[in-house]
């Protein structure tokens, strides 16, 4: 190999490592959904409703799809990938009779309390230097 050959591959190395995904800078936040401490009663979804983006970030919606144990990793671009900076309120789904166009009414494990972001009083913030964030959610039944 000659030494241009050399300096173009190693020039080429450098940029290709430097490439990324070329999506904004996201904070991993995974976590656990329970209803009265306990595993939920199927599986569902947490959202995540950006109020107010950190300086110098995109505000951006998100969703946790967490299992029949409760646990998620919140997504905003990629699976797994977080949440970008900023101040969120979050909601729950998970439905006994998902809703749809025809067939029965739909029913919803959830109390309507935590359907909505305005009344769940689950909130989160995430700054841009966080690390992982572990966070729990408990859906009280009673």
């Amino acid at each position: 190999m000659t030494r241009s050959s050399l300096f173009l591959s190693a020039l080429l190395l450098a940029a290709a490592a430097g490439c990324g995904s070329g999506l904004p800078q996201t904070v991993r936040v995974s976590g656990r959904v329970t209803f009265d401490g306990q595993a939920p009663p199927g599986p569902g979804t947490v959202f995540f409703l950006p109020q107010e983006a950190a300086e110098g970030f995109p505000i951006r919606p998100a969703t946790g799809e967490y299992d029949k144990s409760g646990y998620f990793k919140a997504q905003t671009f990629e699976p797994g990938d977080g949440l970008m900076p900023g101040k969120y309120t979050m909601h729950v789904e998970s439905w006994e009779t998902p809703p749809s166009m025809q067939g029965p009414p739909a029913k919803s494990y959830v109390p309507k309390k935590y359907q909505s972001a305005l009344t769940s009083g689950f909130k989160l913030d995430i700054t841009p230097k966080m690390g992982p964030q572990q966070i729990n959610l408990d859906v009280a039944t009673k």
